[in-house]
C-alpha cells in the first residue's frame, strides 16, 4: 500500500510541474534562509563559551554623581587581588589590559604590526582553561621578559610551532622571550589576543611612577577588565556585597562610598548581548532575528498551502473517484501527508544545495566564519526541527481540504471546498502580506538609523584625516617628521593624540576639583594632545583656550560640556582640577563630541597636555594625496625599515564602529526582497486559484461585454484590499519592533510616517503587478473555452 501511495504521490508531483516548481523555489528558500538565521542566532549565543564559561564574570563597576550614574566594563586594580585572597565564593580571579605601548614587533626573520596584545596575571590560563601546547601552565611566564603566544601567532611570526625561546623584539626597546604556546582562542570571543605579557611589566613600569600608583592599591584607574570564576554554589549578589565592603573600607578617596555606587558580576556569556550593567542590547537584535526566522518560515509556509489549495480544482475529479472506487477519507489522507513529505524531503535537498553554495557569501556578509559540517549531528537537529516544524505546519490543512471533497458535487465541476477555505485563505495572505511589510519597515528604518548616525557630525571633522601609531624611534624624531609632513603638497594640518578619537577606551576615576562632593565621583575619559590637535580636528571651544605648547602646559585641563556639568563646577575656567597626581586648572571647555560609539550617550571627557603622544594624525586636502602618501610611507619606512606602514582614516575607522549594525542591515535587505519573492509566488498561486473559480463567471461577463480592464479589476480589488488590511496589521507591529530596537542608540533617527506609508505602497505595488499577470490573462481568453460544458 505504501509503495502505491509513493508512486501517487511522485506522480502527481511530477504532473504539475510549473505549480510544484514554484512552490518547491519559494519553500527551498525559505527553509534555507531559516536555518542560515538559526546557525547566526547559535553563533551569537554562543559568544565566549570558552573554558568553564558559565563560572566566569566581568566585573562592571557602577558609580554616581549626584543624578547621574556611569557603569563600566573595566574594574580597578585591587578587585581582583582582594576578591581572590578576602572572598572564599571567588575560586580565581585574573586581570586584563589592553595596553597599546607596544605596536611594533620583529623577530629574526619577520616584522610585524601587532594590535599591541594584553597584559595578563598568570592565573588567566586557568581562570579560562586554556591549553598549553608546550610550557608550563601553572607558571607560565619565568620573568618580566616572557610573552605567551597563540600557535596562530607561532606559524605567523615564525613558520612554526616550535618558537619555544625564541625572541621578540617589542618597539626597538624591549625582548621577550616566549615561555608558552597555547591553542588559539576562538573567534566568536572577546579575548582575541595573540600576544600576552606578564601584568608584573606594568607593575614594575609604572607602579609608584608618574600618574600611577601600585596596581593593587590604586582604586581610581579602571583600566583592568577583571574576570571572577566563582565557586559553582557562589551567590553573585554576596561576592557584589563583599566586593562593594572591601572597597568601601579599603579606598581612601572612597570611590564606591554612595549608596548607588558597587558593581555588577555580568556572565561573559552576555558581554556580547548585554550592556556593562545587564541592559538588553545586542540581544534584541538576536531576538528581532528570531522573529525574522519565524515570519521568514510562516511566509513559506503559507505560499505551500495556497499553491496547493489553488491547485485543488485540478485534483477534485481525481479525489471524488478514488472515493467512488473504494478509497476512504483516511487513505486520501495519508497519500496527500506523503506528497507533502516527498515535497519537503526535495525542499530540504534543494536547501541544503543553496546553503553549500551561499554559505561563503552568507559568512561575508554576516561578519561570521560559519563552517556548515554536514555531517554534524547538531546541524542536522537544528535541520530536523526546521523541517519538521515546517511540515506539520504546512500539510495538515491541504491534506484535509483535497481529502474532503463531496464525490458528485466534484465530478460535476461544483467544487465546494469547505473547512472555511475560503475565509482561511484570506487570513494566510493577510498575515503573509503582514510579515513581509514588517520586515519592509525594518530594512528601511535600519538603513534609516545607519545613515543617520555614518553621517552625524560628531563633533569633531574626521574627513580626510588619516592616522597611525608612531613608535618610540619617531617619537624621538616628532619634530623633524612635522617638518617634513607639513611641507608636502595636499596637507592641511598635523597634530597629535595618546587616544584613537573615534573610540577612545581609556577611563580613569582618579580625579578631584575644587568643591566635590565627597559622595560624589564618576569615571572621566582622558585624552591627551597637543596644541594643534583641537584646531586641526575643528573642535569648538566654548570657553577659555587651548593649548599654547609651552611647558605649563602640563598643568592645564580641557573638559568637555558633560564632565563639566556632570562635575557640578560653575564658572569652570581657573577652577583647580586634579587628574591622577597631577594638580593644575581648567583652562578651557570644549563642546562635547563623540568619542565612542553612538550607541552610548557622550561621558565626561578630560584633555590634558601630552608632550610624547603616540598617535599622529595628519589632516590631507580635496587634491590628489597620493604623491604625499607616498612620500609619508617614506618616512615612515625610515623609521621603521621592512615594517608594514599600517594607518587608516578616520571614517574608514568610524564606519567600523558599526560594522555589525551594517551587516544587519544587509541581512534584513535581502531577508525582506526574500519574503517579498516568496509571498508573491504565493499571491501568483492563489490569483490562479481564483482565476479558475471564476472562469465561468468572467465568461458570462466577456459574452456581456465587459472590458479587460473590469475584469482585472474584478479579480484584483479583493487581493489588493487583504495586501491594504495587511498593512494596516503590519504598521503598528512594525513600529514596536523599530522602537524595540533603536533603543540601543543613543542618538537615533525620527519614525517618519513616510516609511511606513512608503512600505505599504511598494508592498502594494508588486502585489499588483503579480495579480495583474493571471488577471490579464484570465481577461483575455476566449470566453468559449469556459462556456462550451455548459
Amino acid at each position: 500500500m505504501f509503495k502505491i501511495h509513493l508512486k501517487s504521490a511522485w506522480r502527481n508531483l511530477w504532473k504539475s510541474k510549473f505549480y510544484n516548481g514554484l512552490s518547491l523555489l519559494g519553500l527551498s528558500l525559505g527553509l534555507c534562509v531559516a536555518i542560515f538565521i538559526a546557525v547566526w542566532i547559535k553563533a551569537e549565543l554562543n559568544y565566549n563559551k570558552i573554558g568553564d564559561s558559565s563560572h566566569i564574570y566581568r566585573v562592571s563597576s557602577i558609580l554616581s554623581s549626584g543624578e547621574n550614574s556611569q557603569t563600566w566594563g573595566s574594574s580597578v586594580g585591587p578587585v581582583a587581588y582582594y576578591a581572590k585572597t578576602e572572598i572564599p565564593e571567588v575560586e580565581n580571579a585574573t586581570r586584563i589590559m589592553d595596553f597599546n605601548g607596544y605596536r611594533i614587533f620583529s623577530t629574526s626573520s619577520n616584522k610585524f604590526e601587532a594590535r599591541g596584545g594584553a597584559f595578563i596575571d598568570p592565573e588567566f590560563f586557568n581562570v579560562f582553561n586554556l591549553k598549553f601546547i608546550d610550557g608550563n601552565s601553572s607558571a607560565p611566564f619565568s620573568g618580566n621578559n616572557s610573552v605567551i603566544i597563540t600557535k596562530k601567532a607561532a606559524l605567523k611570526y615564525f613558520g612554526t610551532i616550535e618558537a619555544m625561546g625564541k625572541t621578540i623584539a617589542a618597539d626597538y626597546k624591549d625582548n621577550f622571550t616566549v615561555t608558552g604556546i597555547i591553542e588559539d582562542i576562538p573567534k566568536n570571543s572577546s579575548l582575541d589576543y595573540e600576544l600576552f605579557f606578564p601584568m608584573l611589566i606594568f607593575s614594575e613600569n609604572y607602579d609608584g611612577t608618574g600618574y600611577w600608583k601600585s596596581m593593587n592599591s590604586d582604586w581610581g584607574n579602571f583600566n583592568f577588565v577583571t574576570y571572577l570564576k566563582l565557586q559553582k554554589d557562589a551567590s553573585e549578589e554576596k561576592v557584589i556585597q563583599k566586593l562593594t565592603k572591601i572597597q568601601q573600607a579599603k579606598d581612601p578617596n572612597a570611590h564606591l562610598s554612595g549608596e548607588k555606587d558597587s558593581y555588577y558580576l555580568q556572565p561573559i556569556q552576555q558581554m556580547n548581548l548585554y550592556s556593562y550593567g545587564g541592559d538588553p542590547t545586542r540581544i534584541k537584535t538576536v531576538r528581532i532575528f528570531g522573529i525574522v526566522l519565524v515570519l521568514i518560515l510562516s511566509i513559506a509556509c503559507i505560499n505551500y498551502v495556497n499553491l496547493n489549495t489553488a491547485r485543488s480544482i485540478q485534483r477534485a475529479k481525481e479525489v471524488s473517484l478514488r472515493k467512488l472506487i473504494g478509497a476512504d477519507r483516511s487513505q486520501l489522507f495519508i497519500q496527500f501527508i506523503i506528497e507533502s513529505c516527498i515535497f519537503f524531503l526535495l525542499a530540504i535537498v534543494l536547501a541544503m544545495g543553496l546553503i553549500y553554495l551561499l554559505a561563503p557569501y552568507f559568512n561575508q556578509v554576516a561578519g561570521k566564519d560559519i563552517h556548515f559540517n554536514f555531517l554534524e549531528p547538531e546541524l542536522w537537529g537544528m535541520i530536523g526541527v526546521v523541517f519538521v516544524s515546517t511540515l506539520v505546519a504546512s500539510s495538515i490543512y491541504p491534506a484535509v481540504l483535497l481529502s474532503s471533497f463531496k464525490p458528485l458535487e466534484a465530478i460535476k465541476g461544483n467544487v465546494i471546498t469547505g473547512v472555511g477555505a475560503g475565509t482561511f485563505r484570506k487570513v494566510l495572505v493577510c498575515l503573509q502580506f503582514s510579515f513581509s511589510v514588517i520586515l519592509i519597515i525594518s530594512t528601511i528604518i535600519i538603513g534609516k538609523q545607519l545613515d543617520f548616525i555614518t553621517s552625524k557630525n560628531p563633533g569633531y571633522d574626521r574627513s580626510q584625516v588619516l592616522n597611525f601609531y608612531m613608535s618610540s624611534k619617531m617619537r624621538s624624531h616628532k619634530e623633524a617628521i612635522v617638518n617634513q609632513v607639513e611641507n608636502l603638497p595636499n596637507i592641511a594640518g598635523v597634530s597629535f593624540s595618546n587616544s584613537n578619537i573615534v573610540n577612545n577606551g581609556m577611563t580613569t576615576g582618579d580625579t578631584n576639583w575644587d568643591g566635590k562632593d565627597p559622595q560624589s565621583d564618576f569615571i572621566v575619559h582622558p585624552i591627551g594632545i597637543n596644541k594643534d590637535f583641537i584646531p586641526m580636528m575643528k573642535m569648538q571651544l566654548l570657553a577659555g583656550e587651548n593649548f599654547k605648547g609651552r611647558a605649563e602646559d602640563s598643568l592645564h585641563f580641557i573638559l568637555n560640556e558633560t564632565a563639566v556639568k556632570q562635575a557640578g563646577i560653575k564658572n569652570p575656567i581657573g577652577k583647580s582640577f586634579e587628574l591622577w597626581d597631577t594638580k593644575g586648572i581648567i583652562t578651557g571647555v570644549v563642546k562635547d563630541f563623540n568619542f565612542t560609539s553612538m550607541k552610548n550617550q557622550i561621558q565626561p571627557a578630560v584633555m590634558y597636555y601630552d608632550p610624547d603622544p603616540y598617535r599622529m594624525y595628519i589632516k590631507t586636502t580635496d587634491g590628489d594625496i597620493s604623491a604625499s602618501m607616498v612620500a609619508i610611507e617614506e618616512i615612515w619606512n625610515t623609521y621603521n625599515p621592512g615594517f608594514p606602514f599600517n594607518y587608516s582614516f578616520l571614517d574608514k575607522q568610524y564606519e567600523t564602529m558599526y560594522r555589525d549594525d551594517i551587516r544587519t542591515g544587509k541581512l534584513f535587505k535581502i531577508f525582506s526582497i526574500l519574503a517579498i519573492f516568496v509571498s508573491c509566488l504565493g499571491l501568483f498561486g492563489l490569483s490562479t486559484y481564483t482565476a479558475q473559480l471564476k472562469k465561468r463567471e468572467i465568461g458570462i461577463r466577456k459574452v456581456l461585454g465587459a472590458s479587460v480592464a473590469q475584469i482585472t479589476t474584478l479579480l484584483s480589488k479583493d487581493f489588493l484590499k487583504l495586501i491594504a488590511i495587511s498593512c494596516i496589521i503590519a504598521i503598528p507591529v512594525g513600529w514596536y519592533l523599530m522602537q524595540f530596537w533603536l533603543q540601543n542608540f543613543a542618538y537615533k533617527t525620527n519614525l517618519d510616517w513616510w516609511v511606513f506609508a512608503g512600505a505599504g505602497i511598494l508592498t502594494l505595488f508588486i502585489a499588483l503587478l503579480t495579480i495583474s499577470s493571471q488577471a490579464i490573462k484570465a481577461a483575455i481568453t476566449n470566453p468559449v473555452k469556459s462556456l462550451r460544458t455548459e
